[in-house]
């Protein structure tokens, strides 16, 4: 499939325009859930900053393929390489101690830090410094999920953009035009919750289609599963790369769409359009108030979840309450 950055044309506007009108910012905060774009956005913008073609991001011109390349000298890209946290080491290693350097080919150096809000405080402070008194060719874009764990201090020294989930229609029409299934587009859509970047990766993994079928199998005679059928089930969810947190996203979708047809009897808002027999008759085997006590139940589950709570146990404790 292609590379592409699906909406939030309003930001990726006004970098262009920041651009256009000499107006670009030394710092910026790219909030947005996992998968909306953040990064790619980020690279877009940096690219067009760097390009010698009129600031277009051409990809052909010798510093965007430098910068395609990853081999742009005055582009620096950091995350938290999986830990907890990002230090203060790693801060004035990358950038504090760099900033005076001036670039060594194009008008701007651009620092990128992902998972920004994982900085610790003292590593944030490190940081304000260069933010606040920065070389007039320094840009720096922080990459957040939650922007309340910055500063106010660097929140207020910062352009702040915001990015929105991408309808589902727009997903599902990106990946039915990349050859997927009409029918599994809409599930993958829905279960990427407005990220294109989580609806790629479903749609680009060959696991996705085998999840998909034994999540299914499993839930459409969920009333009739033995112990250890379930623990069987759980050992295998425990080896799946989204693990429990993607099957509660997929059991969410899954009874959300039997509510649906056990009030209104229509179809024609099914997530799981593949499957409309199953979840007609789930929809007749169950009362509206046992599929409001599951929901509740999933969304207790997921709360359980992020605590210490072993996941065997709540997941258990999960499955004989769909049983009963």
């Amino acid at each position: 499939m292609s590379e592409f950055i699906l909406g939030n044309e309003k930001v990726r506007n006004h970098l262009k325009e920041s651009i256009l009108k000499k107006t670009v910012s030394h710092a910026y905060i790219l909030a947005g859930d996992k998968g909306i774009g953040k990064q790619k956005i980020a690279r877009e913008f940096a690219m067009r900053l760097i390009c010698e073609r009129d600031n277009i991001g051409c990809g052909h011109c010798p510093a965007c393929r430098q910068f395609l390349a990853n081999s742009y000298p005055d582009f620096f890209y950091m995350d938290s390489e999986n830990k907890e946290s990002i230090g203060i080491d790693k801060i004035r290693e990358n950038i504090v101690s760099d900033v005076a350097v001036r670039p060594y080919y194009g008008k701007y150096k651009i620092y990128v830090i992902d998972e920004a809000d994982k900085m610790t405080g003292v590593a944030q402070n490190a940081l304000l410094k260069t933010i606040e008194e920065p070389p007039e060719y320094v840009v720096i874009l922080l990459l957040v999920r939650n922007m309340s764990l910055l500063l106010e201090t660097i929140r207020s020294r910062c352009i702040k953009l915001l990015l929105s989930p991408v309808s589902n229609d727009r997903i599902k029409k990106w990946l039915t035009e990349n050859g997927m299934s009409e029918e599994i587009a809409t599930v993958v859509a829905s279960y990427s919750n407005g990220a294109p970047g989580v609806a790629k990766v479903m749609a680009k993994s060959e696991d996705f289609a085998t999840m998909y079928e034994k999540n299914v199998e499993f839930l459409k005679n969920i009333s009739e599963v033995g112990i250890n059928e379930i623990l069987v089930f759980i050992e295998e969810l425990k080896k799946r790369t989204g693990g429990f947190k993607d099957f509660i996203n997929f059991l969410r979708l899954w009874y959300r769409d039997i509510c649906i047809i056990k009030l209104t009897k229509k179809k024609e808002n099914l997530i799981f359009v593949r499957e409309e027999s199953i979840i007609f008759r789930l929809s007749r085997e169950y009362t509206l108030q046992k599929i409001n006590s599951i929901i509740d139940l999933i969304d207790k589950t997921e709360i359980r979840l992020k605590s210490n709570v072993s996941g065997d146990t709540v997941m258990e404790l999960l499955f004989i309450g769909l049983r009963k």
